[in-house]
């Protein structure tokens, strides 16, 4: 019996391709994640796996600035190279920026405008008001303001809280014609799309009038009910696509790491379908994700 029990220990050493002596393959190519028990991925390769560290940020890393008109802005995600970031966060090909955006207690911004830059401002805590081009709206947590290049506007905290905000930010090329009016929107009374990747329930926001991106790009909330795990997948080229965790702290698959994610974190998904990335809720309480999809990789005839 206890030499039956030796070749069976044996075996599943085999079996799990731990042989005394033998060491993961030297690679200069990353190999492509699979789910295949013998394939090169079910080894880390740090000499060419993708370094996911650099493509995860938090906006603490950042140092504050002033920015569109009072806003205390920190970069979270900056432009760079998405293959090959020359810094941790400087991940972004087609936006602009991605970044935190805040407002002190009974402050308000000055009028600010820009022809050449649009802004999408989700209010993740506490509430306030926008005014632009005659209009004003109360803004609170979920609601999300889609400003167009050459409006100008202001935003207010009247309140005794911090107005907490992610900002995203878009040039618009030459030719475009933008929106003549900012658009509010909201997601909590949008019809919830469940099951995408196993596990996301996503909500898009419903709006006063639709916002008109310079980009193929869109946003939605999306959650993921407690113990639950959304199916790992990667993205190609031309994908640029970014979540930011706003409630709840939650685990994240990324490549072959396992990372924790907390409000305020947001990252990119590399664009070379070497990368998987599954988000993860592991506790028993609600998460939310402010999700961007900017898909220059779906457009048809280019």
């Amino acid at each position: 019996m206890k030499a039956i029990a030796i070749i069976l220990s044996a075996a599943a050493l085999i079996g799990l391709g731990l042989v005394f002596g033998q060491a993961p393959t030297k690679l200069t190519v990353e190999p492509d994640p699979s789910f295949a028990e013998d394939a090169l991925s079910n080894h880390r390769h740090p000499e060419v796996d993708t370094d996911v560290y650099l493509y995860i940020n938090h906006w603490r890393n950042s140092l504050p600035y002033e920015g569109h008109g009072g806003f205390i802005e920190r970069d979270i995600l900056t432009p760079g190279d998405p293959l090959h970031p020359p810094k941790k966060g400087a991940v972004l090909k087609y936006i602009t920026g991605y970044k935190r955006a805040g407002l002190e207690p009974r402050s308000n911004t000055k009028p600010w405008k820009s022809a050449g830059e649009q802004l999408f401002i989700y209010v993740c805590g506490g509430s306030g008001k926008v005014e632009a081009g005659g209009q004003a709206a109360v803004v609170d947590d979920g609601t999300a303001v889609f400003v167009p290049a050459g409006v100008e506007f202001r935003f207010l905290n009247p309140t005794d809280k911090y107005l907490e905000t992610i900002m995203v930010t878009e040039a618009v090329p030459a030719g475009f014609v933008p929106n003549a009016k900012i658009s509010i929107g909201d997601y909590h009374n949008s019809v919830p799309s469940v099951g995408m990747h196993w596990a996301h329930i996503g909500r898009g926001f419903t709006w006063d009038t639709a916002p008109k991106f310079a980009n193929p790009m869109g946003f939605a909330i999306v959650s993921i009910d407690k113990f639950d795990i959304a199916q790992p997948h990667v993205h190609g080229e031309r994908c640029e696509e970014v979540w930011c965790q706003l409630k709840g702290n939650s685990l994240l698959l990324f490549g072959n790491r396992l990372m924790r994610q907390e409000p305020g974190e947001a990252f990119l998904i590399p664009p070379n379908k070497k990368v998987p990335h599954s988000s993860i809720n592991a506790t028993d309480g609600p998460m939310l994700w402010l999700y961007m999809g900017n898909r220059h990789d779906q457009l048809k005839g280019k």
